[in-house]
């Protein structure tokens, strides 16, 4: 069916109850767009979704570059200009991956886009008599919209703010929804540039569960790269393999206030950003350390502030039984993180899984969890948790752009 009216398109696309839908994502690392399209039914725990295409389209270097330093020390003009630009960019992302698999724009109900999130700000700020919190994710909705042809939903994190929420953990709906176990308590947890935990009580209901960021995930340990090796990341987590763990300077990091604070919270570049990671490694070389004691400690880093989170705000006079970790993000491909991990999960009595012994390519989960939020913004079904967020409510996230 053509339709030549958008209002027409839309209230098509509303009434329906299975959808076509892009999910679309670039984290806090900045590395590049996830790209998936699936077929979605059904609702909350009932739906049911199938992958029909996905792929990674990484950023230029020259993007990559901008966005990362924007999130910094960014002007007005530069976060104006990449917001189009990147807008542009995941237009271009969603047309290659859509080549790729011979899928006809025409043929995608919508698009689910999380955008390049470079600020987000949980604690509250005052200007005279307002209040507010604040987030900001580069990738204008309506440049891919208009680039694409399709409905796109976007700019889920606003919505929660603005029911007083902190706009994040954002995914902890779709975890909810998707890893629910019937009989298991399970815990969702994330390592992406931030690190985050969604807890799942055994068949519970949405009211049951809560999320919160546990402290950095592959954030700082890139940064670290950058600055001491020039390269990106820790391929495979070799160099904290080789090298050995300070307690002096963990026991420095542990004591970031952030990770003491109690749920809910979240973390960015604010926290864990360019600045912390200069004093982690100031800190470390005049303690004598190589480089690679640097990188294992800070690695170190995100396991023990992923465990000090569980004991403290999770395991400790939990009434619910859990038993199962699940391990997603670009974290599960560093074997430091993965092996320590590991060790500490099995000293509480509980097993790590990956995502995909779930049936879900963890490389892709969050592009997913884009699709799976535009499905539900689209049926006007909450998709908040506001005991992860602090939203006062529940609300419908997204915006859409025709």
């Amino acid at each position: 069916m053509s339709f030549t009216n958008p209002i027409q398109r839309l209230l098509q696309v509303i009434s329906e109850d299975r959808r076509l839908i892009i999910g679309v994502i670039s984290g806090t690392s900045a590395d590049g767009v996830d790209v998936v399209v699936v077929d979605l039914e059904n609702h909350g725990r009932s739906i049911k979704w199938r992958f029909i295409s996905k792929g990674v389209v990484p950023y230029p270097l020259e993007m990559k570059k901008r966005i990362l330093l924007s999130s910094e020390v960014g002007s007005v003009e530069d976060v104006c200009i990449l917001n189009y630009a990147v807008g542009r960019f995941f237009a271009r992302a969603i047309a290659t991956v859509l080549e790729d698999s011979g899928i006809n724009p025409s043929e995608v109900d919508a698009i689910g886009s999380h955008g390049q999130t470079v600020y987000h700000m949980s604690e509250y700020v005052s200007i005279e008599n307002i209040v507010t919190r604040c987030t900001l994710q580069l990738g204008n909705l309506s440049v891919i919209a208009e680039d694409t042809g399709v409905i796109t939903v976007g700019d889920f994190r606003s919505r929660d703010i603005a029911a007083g929420g902190q706009g994040a953990p954002i995914i902890a709906y779709v975890d909810w929804a998707l890893l629910t176990s019937n009989n298991t308590g399970r815990l969702i947890q994330n390592i992406g540039g931030i690190a985050n935990v969604t807890v799942l009580p055994p068949n519970a209901d949405l009211s049951e569960v809560y999320a919160f960021d546990t402290g950095p995930g592959n954030m700082v340990i890139d940064e670290v790269m950058r600055i001491l090796y020039g390269v990106e990341f820790d391929l495979n987590g070799s160099e904290a393999m080789d090298g050995n763990v300070s307690p002096k300077l963990l026991n420095e990091l542990m004591a970031h206030d952030f990770i003491y604070s109690p749920p809910p919270k979240t973390a960015g570049r604010r926290e864990f950003g360019r600045r912390f990671t200069e004093y982690a490694i100031k800190k470390g070389l005049s303690l004598g350390l190589s480089k690679k004691d640097i990188v294992a400690t800070i690695s170190m880093f995100t396991v023990k502030s992923i465990v000090y989170n569980y004991d403290k705000y999770v395991l400790k006079n939990s009434e619910k039984k859990f038993s199962e970790v699940v391990l997603g993000g670009g974290g599960t491909r560093n074997r430091f993180i993965v092996r320590e991990l590991e060790k500490e999960l099995k000293k509480r009595g509980l097993k790590l899984l990956s995502h995909e012994e779930l049936g879900i390519d963890s490389k892709y989960k969050e592009a997913l969890g884009m699709a799976v939020l535009a499905h539900e913004t689209l049926s006007g079904i909450s998709n908040n948790v506001p005991k992860a967020t602090g939203a006062l409510k529940q609300v419908v996230m997204g915006l859409i752009a025709m």
